[in-house]
């Protein structure tokens, strides 16, 4: 797995004002999100299972002793759903709201591009998570930002009383 792919942005470079992003792969869409939310990335594992939790939450992780909530990116995105892998990823991110798990079928690069490269998203692809876009040579990556969830209280709160 290559470590830096920052060629694969315009422009991309080590300037004061580059932004990096770690961007994740799900199916054929590709999506980022910004290195200063990203803790780790380890390998898929399986989340203690929520029956009865909410559609947006695919389970919870327990990673050395924290309880963190896997969010169920597939269904936050309208993408079909798919049973996790042994060579799946998750990117655990913390934003204002907390810690939370993504999964991802590959992890392929840090990228880094200055803010020109950057664009709003459109209102069709604007949703709660996401709000900015990547011009990369080879087409758009959307940006995911942990930021936007609800606090974290709130979806463990909710996973947990679904159990």
């Amino acid at each position: 797995m290559p470590i830096l792919c920052a060629s694969t942005v315009w422009g991309a470079g080590s300037a004061p004002q580059t932004a990096y992003f770690l961007v994740f792969q799900i199916d054929d869409h590709r999506y980022a999100v910004a290195m200063e939310s990203v803790e780790r990335v380890v390998r898929a594992f399986a989340p203690a299972q929520l029956p009865k939790g909410p559609a947006s939450v695919s389970g919870l992780l327990n990673l050395h002793g924290r309880v963190i909530p896997l969010l169920n990116i597939r269904h936050i995105f309208g993408l079909p759903e798919r049973e996790l892998r042994p060579q799946d990823y998750f990117i655990i991110a913390t934003g204002a709201a907390g810690a939370c798990a993504i999964a991802a079928d590959s992890v392929p690069c840090l990228t880094g591009c200055r803010p020109e490269e950057l664009m709003p998203a459109e209102a069709e692809v604007r949703g709660n998570y996401i709000d900015r876009v990547i011009k990369a040579r080879d087409g758009l990556i959307l940006i995911f930002d942990p930021a936007r969830l609800p606090p974290h209280e709130e979806i463990t709160a909710t996973a947990e009383g679904a159990q």
